[in-house]
């Protein structure tokens, strides 16, 4: 009996042998041509732009305004931008003043350019100092640079016990980045000339992660709104480009290797992308990601929960200590 059933069914297969044949063959191809376009995207965003890197910067214009966020790649950023010849305008997240000025005694001392704090304070929603540094803006001869740095991806923890203050400096920070976008954008087509903007997230944005809703979000809604942004602005000769680097350890940062990546490097490799719209900022960052997309989504819940069991035990760890 079992036998007589699968005949026909058998039947019907060969039957449609033909189609079936080549609904396969456009199935491979398409993932294979996808595959190519993948590989030949990477060697022009990844190998090309290292070996023909743009030699002069400034020709964007003379300021580059970055965000500053600790511990974040947006110190080697600023600090890559200063060693290329931008003069910089620091916008400090925190309210440690000293900390920005000493970085920018730092660049002016090192690099030989002009580096200054445009504003610093956590209170960046007030409508007040959102005036004032349009009117600064305003104020400065060219900008070139706009770069923008999202919040540092915080410990895995449930969302039930995320403090408020976590939360409103994540929405805080995408409205910053909103509106320091459209300030800049504003004083690049008044000016005539092309320019960049840069905004710094993480590849949590990339797929839902568990134990860090807000923050994954917040990465999606940075990413989603850079690369939107770009096809707006492409008839301007404005380059918008989604920077979305892996987190660099910066206690290890007298070693480099497959596993751990220099902030320097990482700076210095991200800036030679620039013409891509949406770079991982090293190759090892692209092969990762590339990995990553092919893991089933239920497997990365499991590794979401695995992560927040190992900051636990090291927390605890800690406290033993």
């Amino acid at each position: 009996m079992p036998g007589r059933a699968a005949h026909p069914f058998i039947c019907t297969l060969v039957k449609f042998e033909q189609p079936l044949a080549l609904l396969g063959l456009w199935y491979l191809t398409s993932r294979l041509l996808t595959l190519t376009l993948s590989v030949l995207g990477g060697l022009r965003c990844y190998w090309l732009s290292q070996l023909f890197p743009r030699c002069n910067l400034r020709d964007f214009g003379r300021w580059a305004i970055v965000v500053i966020e600790e511990g974040t790649l947006s110190v080697s950023y600023a600090e890559e931008l200063a060693r290329r010849g931008l003069d910089l305008q620091l916008i400090g997240t925190t309210s440690d003043l000293a900390i920005l000025n000493d970085f920018c005694r730092y660049l002016q001392d090192t690099y030989r350019v002009t580096a200054r704090v445009l504003i610093c304070g956590s209170d960046q929603g007030d409508q007040t100092l959102v005036g004032c540094l349009e009117r600064k803006i305003e104020e400065l001869e060219s900008v070139g640079f706009l770069v923008n740095q999202m919040q540092r991806r915080p410990a895995p923890g449930s969302h039930i016990n995320a403090s408020d203050c976590q939360i409103s400096a994540e929405i805080r920070s995408l409205t910053w980045t909103a509106t320091l976008s459209k300030l800049v954008l504003r004083k690049m087509a008044a000016q005539g000339h092309c320019g960049v903007i840069v905004n710094i997230s993480d590849p949590s944005g990339d797929y839902p992660h568990c134990f860090q809703a807000v923050h994954s979000a917040s990465c999606a809604f940075m990413d989603r709104f850079s690369r939107s942004l770009a096809w707006e602005v492409a008839c301007g000769r404005i380059i918008v480009q989604s920077l979305v680097p892996d987190e660099v350890d910066e206690a290890a940062h007298a070693q480099c290797n497959l596993l751990t990546i220099k902030s320097s490097v990482l700076a210095r490799h991200a800036v030679n992308t620039l013409p891509c719209g949406r770079s991982r900022g090293y190759w090892l960052f692209a092969v990762r990601g590339f990995f990553a997309g092919c893991v089933p989504v239920w497997l990365r819940r499991y590794w979401g929960c695995y992560r927040r069991a190992s900051c636990q035990c090291k927390c605890k760890y800690k406290c033993l200590e």
